[in-house]
C-alpha cells in the first residue's frame, strides 16, 4: 500500500511540474508559463555536489542558511515547518507558519509558499513549491524548482514577475554554495532590500 501511495504521489507531482513546450517561454535554466491553469515558474540547474549534500541544504535549517536565507526553521516531517526568514529583522519577509507538504528522501520535497507583504492576495493565496533532485554521476545533481498554484490578476502578475527573478537568484546562490562555500550574508544583496529602497 505504501508503495502504491508513493507511486501515485510521484506521478501526480510529475504531472504538475511538466511544462508543455508549446506554451512555455524558454530561457536557459528557466521556464515560465505565463497564463492559464498550468501557470508556473520553474528553474533548474546542475549543481556540483552529490545528491546527499543537495538534499541536506534543502531540508535542514542549517543547510538552508548556507544558501536560501540568513535564518531558517525546517523540520523534515509532513506538516513540519518550512520557514525561511529573508530579513532577520522583519518577520513579514519570511514564510513563518508554512509547512512541508510531502517528500521522498533525496528525490523531492514540496512545501507551502507565500509572497512579500506588498502582494497580500498572493501572500495568502496558497501557492506551493516542488523541489526535485536527481543524481548525475558521482558528484553532480540536477535540481528543478517549480512554483505552482498561480491565479490571475494584476497583483498576481506582479508577484509572478517577482518570483521569476527570485527563484533564478536562489538557484544561482545554490550553485555558488557548492563552488565558493556558504553564502556570506553580510555581503549578499537580497531582493527584499531592493523592495524596501523603492518604497517612498
Amino acid at each position: 500500500m505504501r508503495v502504491m501511495k508513493y507511486v501515485w504521489m510521484m506521478s501526480f507531482l510529475t504531472g504538475l511540474v511538466t511544462v508543455s513546450p508549446t506554451t512555455a517561454q524558454e530561457k536557459p535554466g528557466r521556464t515560465a508559463v505565463d497564463t492559464g491553469p498550468r501557470r508556473a515558474v520553474r528553474v533548474e540547474a546542475t549543481i556540483k555536489a552529490p545528491v546527499s549534500e543537495v538534499w541536506r541544504v534543502w531540508t535542514t535549517s542549517r543547510g538552508a542558511e548556507e544558501f536560501f536565507a540568513e535564518k531558517a526553521n525546517i523540520h523534515l516531517a509532513i506538516g513540519g515547518p518550512y520557514e525561511i526568514q529573508f530579513d532577520p529583522r522583519d518577520e513579514r519577509s519570511g514564510t513563518k507558519g508554512l509547512k512541508i507538504l510531502s517528500y521522498a528522501p533525496e528525490e523531492m520535497i514540496s512545501f507551502q509558499w507565500n509572497a512579500p507583504p506588498e502582494y497580500p492576495d498572493v501572500r495568502n493565496g496558497g501557492t506551493w513549491v516542488v523541489v526535485q533532485m536527481r543524481q548525475e554521476g558521482t558528484d553532480r545533481t540536477r535540481v528543478t524548482v517549480t512554483h505552482l498554484g498561480w491565479k490571475e490578476g494584476p497583483e498576481w502578475d506582479r508577484a509572478y514577475d517577482h518570483f521569476v527573478r527570485g527563484w533564478d537568484d536562489l538557484m544561482k546562490r545554490l550553485e555558488r554554495r557548492f563552488t565558493d562555500g556558504p553564502i556570506d550574508w553580510s555581503k549578499e544583496r537580497m531582493m527584499y532590500q531592493d523592495s524596501k529602497e523603492r518604497k517612498p
